[in-house]
């Protein structure tokens, strides 16, 4: 995928992590955005990537954030989320989405990872989860069991990160379009600005 593809208005490239709450919420603008026929590509950047220490869930600043800034959002936004009882890595969730992608079930995959963790409380570092989820969406589980066995798409998701840090991408979600970029939850109206304005029949 060339980084640049937002470049014109065409599409707009994610940086994105399954664990992130922000980056779930943000799925609401960018699954309208793709109704619209905007092209759009996600790049894995795990936020706690192995061996960095994962968050405790039962930490009272994390639960802060939820209570003072996640929750609130979510109602804003009509979007149905619960902060889940774990924190688990995320590569292999990542990995999944990948598998689901070369059977042509990315989106699918990738929304239903998010509602597994954010609505359902799964955990999602596991693999005999992700195949169940990727079951769920039509992902042969067979498929999906071997290939997380053998970390078959691992270079991959591997490569996204070290893409981000080529590119200077520290924070998920971070949003491309050409040589623009915008970090963090962002809002229909900002995210068609920075792609290039308004639909096509509103111009």
């Amino acid at each position: 995928m060339d980084v640049r593809a937002g470049e014109g208005g065409a599409g707009l490239v994610v940086f994105s992590d399954y664990v992130c709450p922000y980056c779930y919420l943000a799925e609401r603008v960018l699954g309208r955005l793709r109704g619209e026929g905007v092209a759009i590509e996600y790049r894995a950047l795990e936020l706690r990537p192995a061996p960095v220490p994962l968050l405790n869930p039962r930490d009272e600043y994390l639960g802060r954030v939820w209570r003072e800034t996640v929750y609130p959002l979510a109602a804003e936004w009509g979007v149905e989320i619960r902060q889940p009882p774990i924190q688990p890595r995320s590569r292999k969730a990542h990995e999944a989405a990948r598998i689901a992608g070369s059977v042509g079930r990315f989106i699918e995959m990738h929304e239903a990872i998010f509602r597994a963790f954010f609505v359902e409380g799964r955990d999602i570092g596991r693999i005999d989860v992700l195949v169940e989820v990727g079951a769920g969406v039509g992902v042969d589980a067979g498929l999906l069991k071997v290939e997380l066995d053998v970390d078959k798409y691992a270079d991959a998701v591997a490569a996204d990160a070290a893409l981000a840090a080529e590119l200077g991408v520290t924070g998920v979600p971070t949003f491309l379009a050409g040589a623009e970029r915008l970090v963090g939850l962002q809002s229909y109206e900002t995210l068609r600005g920075l792609i290039g304005g308004a639909p096509a029949g509103d111009r």
